[in-house]
């Protein structure tokens, strides 16, 4: 069977599954806490190991998992789809986001950025896109010098001092007369 035909048939029985036992949020919350762990179990978890050792070790790496998840990643397991959870994961949580209304944005800057300015980046984030909920992961990064990239959806507005000496960098280049214009 198609690997992502898999991944949404999963990621929509977690969202509605999750709809039916009231905890959507906690599901999501949990979603997004098991993938950070599955980059270190991956290879474990594609091994040939028995399913009810992989369990074990899932409900090791979230002990604190709320039930409707844990009943989900037994069915996962007892399926023999743990290899796939990853894209399960990242499937349920683009669903997620859909039927809820929220955007993702990354931010990336020279220095750690203000709470002021969040907030202003999130309420423009919501008035652009018609979202409901923005999540801002933020990036702290010294090699742009100054200013910030902020990506949403697929946009991208790159206002580092960084680019901008690029920019100056190339026009330099482009024209290659001695002289300053």
């Amino acid at each position: 069977m198609n690997g992502g035909l898999i991944a949404k048939r999963y990621g929509a029985a977690l969202e509605q599954y999750a709809a039916e036992c009231g905890q959507q949020k906690e599901c999501y919350r949990d979603a997004r806490a098991m993938l950070a762990v599955l980059t270190h179990l991956h290879d474990y978890l594609r091994s040939p190991h028995p399913a009810a050792e992989k369990m074990a070790l899932l409900e090791k790496a979230m002990p604190k998992a709320c039930p409707a998840f844990m009943r989900f990643l037994k069915l996962v397991t007892a399926h023999r789809r743990e290899g796939r959870l990853i894209t399960i994961l990242h499937t349920y949580i683009d669903i997620y986001k859909k039927d809820h209304g929220i955007v993702s944005a990354h931010l990336t800057v020279a220095a750690p950025a203000s709470e002021g300015l969040l907030e202003k980046l999130e309420s423009l984030t919501k008035e652009s896109t018609g979202a409901r909920e923005v999540e801002i992961e933020v990036e702290v990064n010294p090699s742009i010098i100054g200013g910030f990239i902020y990506r949403v959806e697929d946009r991208r507005i790159d206002a580092s001092v960084q680019r901008q000496i690029n920019d100056l960098k190339k026009a330099f280049e482009f024209n290659n007369t001695n002289r300053i214009i």
